[in-house]
């Protein structure tokens, strides 16, 4: 040491001169993360955007991969009409960005008459449809739907009805993210490999102080919490309440498929009941959204499910990223059923979708100085910049772009999460699971 000056004496200057400061950190680098830097960064507002993976978007989470649907065509008046602001926003973010995001390829909604699901239902979206009057197109019988999709002559003869909106497409979702952050520019630091291990909202300056696994520390006027299934680890390293929120293991593949049937296939949803470890709900999007899978010139699309496999978990810790076997098997049947022209499956994933028991977000402020978003329950990628928009807002005051009402907090679908033991929820989930991080 320097003589005549006490060991240690300059440790508050080496932290406050290692301390990054900034108006608001955000955890989190998936949807969520990256629009709410993206709208900040229009008001003008800086940010520091902590992502634990090494990407943004990264392929543990929710927000990875090539394509997530858009449409208005809901069963609730509500979504269809926040979906139209959200298409604006889009549009501002490619021609800000230079980057094509949304392709438009029209979506199918078709099958049995199953009341109303996660997804909505054929009745219910085409009744919305009718009283907005939104341009669509209606099946009244299978044979209807056979006739309109060759591709899907296994409809012919069955109880079913379809409704089709032509304005729908995809999303790119990966590059979606890349692309806020990216539009969100000097306003926007981002860091990836920053796993949270601390996270102080309490103290007595009104500032959050957040340290990373790597040492570094962030001192922000504001944090927001977007971190999709971590965001109760990250609420309890904060000393706030948790949310109820479940965590779904939800599996889809890629199937090879010629090229000349590839052209044929919709972007679709099929609904048909329940019957045990059968949820129902399955998706395809066309060979147009699954760009990033090069394998010797051929094309694929992309099936997958609308339910979890197993029960729902309360955290990470039980999350297999493997899937269940069961489960792909009934995708493959599936397929052989109602796109029998398609070849057979290259790949399998399980991603953690968060899901509400009412199907709406949260986006709202548990504290005074910290913003929430979470539980995007499947159907929060095609909002995207709108989104952003939201939770800017609850930082800066502003008025919202929508009614917030519906996703409180501290509305009783979301208050009195208690703690889950890591033996409780072990008893939900497979012995073969993969152990994972908890905090975000």
């Amino acid at each position: 040491s320097r003589e005549g000056v006490p060991v240690g004496s300059d440790f508050p200057d080496w932290i406050d001169d290692n301390t990054i400061h900034t108006d608001t950190v955000i955890v989190g680098g998936g949807l969520a993360g990256t629009a709410t830097a993206f709208s900040l960064s229009q008001k003008g507002v800086t940010s520091v955007l902590l992502e634990k993976g090494s990407s943004l978007a990264p392929p543990t989470a929710s927000s990875n991969g090539d394509s997530r649907m858009y449409r208005k065509m809901y069963s609730s008046e509500f979504f269809s009409k926040m979906q139209a602001k959200a298409l604006d926003r889009w549009e501002e973010l490619e021609k800000l960005t230079g980057e094509k995001l949304l392709q438009e390829n029209g979506l199918l909604f078709y099958g049995e008459d199953t009341g109303e699901t996660v997804e909505g239902s054929v009745e219910g979206a085409r009744q919305v449809m009718e009283k907005l009057n939104l341009p669509h197109r209606y099946y009244a019988t299978g044979d209807e739907i056979a006739d309109a999709y060759p591709v899907l002559e296994g409809c012919r003869g069955k109880p079913y009805s379809g409704v089709c909106e032509d304005t729908a497409g995809h999303i790119r979702a990966s590059k979606a993210c890349i692309a806020m952050a990216k539009a969100a520019g000097g306003n926007c630091q981002v860091k990836l490999n920053s796993k949270i291990i601390a996270l102080d909202a309490n103290r007595d300056d009104g500032k959050v102080v957040a340290i990373t696994e790597n040492g570094e520390t962030i001192k922000a006027n504001n944090a927001v919490i977007s971190c999709g299934p971590w965001t109760n680890a990250v609420l309890n390293a904060a000393n706030l309440p948790e949310l109820n929120l479940d965590i779904w293991q939800v599996q889809w593949a890629h199937y090879e498929v010629d090229s000349d049937v590839a052209a044929s296939i919709p972007q679709a949803f099929h609904f048909r009941k329940e019957n045990d470890i059968d949820g129902g709900l399955y998706y395809v999007f066309p060979s147009s959204a699954t760009e990033s899978i090069q394998n010797g010139g051929k094309s694929y699309v992309k099936v997958g499910v609308d339910f979890p496999t197993g029960g729902p978990l309360k955290n990470m810790e039980s999350f297999n990223y493997k899937g269940s076997q069961k489960v792909l098997e009934l995708i493959d049947e599936w397929v052989k059923e109602h796109l029998p022209a398609v070849g057979k499956r290259f790949d399998s994933y399980c991603h953690p979708y968060t899901m509400t028991t009412d199907s709406y977000f949260v986006m709202d402020k548990v504290a005074e100085n910290v913003a929430v978003f979470s539980g995007g329950s499947g159907r929060a990628f095609k909002f995207g910049p709108l989104l952003g928009d939201c939770m800017a807002s609850l930082l800066t005051g502003d008025d919202a772009p929508v009614d917030l009402t519906n996703f409180s907090a501290k509305r009783p679908e979301i208050v009195g999460q208690t703690k889950i033991s890591q033996s409780t929820t072990a008893n939900s989930a497979r012995s073969s699971c993969e152990q994972q991080e908890v905090i975000a």
